[in-house]
């Protein structure tokens, strides 16, 4: 959603940088303009950035809709945070094709991981990952380390480094 504040704009921006850089071909990374069609509940959804494997498919209604995200990133707003990690995560993790749900909050250095296993099954939590810490995603070439999306941006209190 448009109108986010400095930290979760440069928080966003980062993500897809490094996603950009790290993709390994078929991936790509998706900006948040893509729109994702979700059948389980008939609605169109918007993330704060995605990877998607290959080719983007379309539903036959909506050729700007996609429906094969591999992993969604939200970074968590006071206004949006109950439907990122509510209903907007149950939407995105009712596609077949999604790996991995990346929650990052703006206002402290943490990431989680909602990931799908092998079997198909979501964990029945997150793993959490904090300073000093690093995390693998689908698509990417080498693992995202908390100082690389938050440095510059949030000190290790969580406080802004922007104002």
């Amino acid at each position: 959603m448009a109108g986010g504040s400095d930290e979760h704009n440069a928080i966003t921006n980062k993500l897809a940088a490094l996603c950009v850089m790290r993709a390994i071909a078929p991936c790509r990374s998706y900006s948040p303009d893509q729109r994702f069609w979700i059948a389980a509940t008939q609605r169109g959804r918007y993330s704060d950035g995605s990877i998607i494997s290959g080719a983007p498919a379309h539903p036959p209604h909506d050729p700007q809709a996609t429906t094969n995200p591999l992993v969604v990133f939200e970074v968590l707003s006071p206004s949006g945070e109950g439907d990122d990690e509510g209903d907007k995560r149950i939407d995105f993790q009712s596609l077949a094709s999604l790996r991995a749900y990346v929650v990052a909050a703006q206002d402290e250095r943490c990431v989680k991981v909602h990931h799908r296993s092998d079997a198909g099954e979501w964990t029945a939590a997150p793993d959490e990952y904090r300073d000093g810490q690093a995390f693998e995603l689908p698509g990417l070439s080498s693992a995202i380390t908390i100082d690389e999306i938050y440095g510059g941006i949030l000190d290790e209190a969580g406080r802004s480094l922007l104002r």
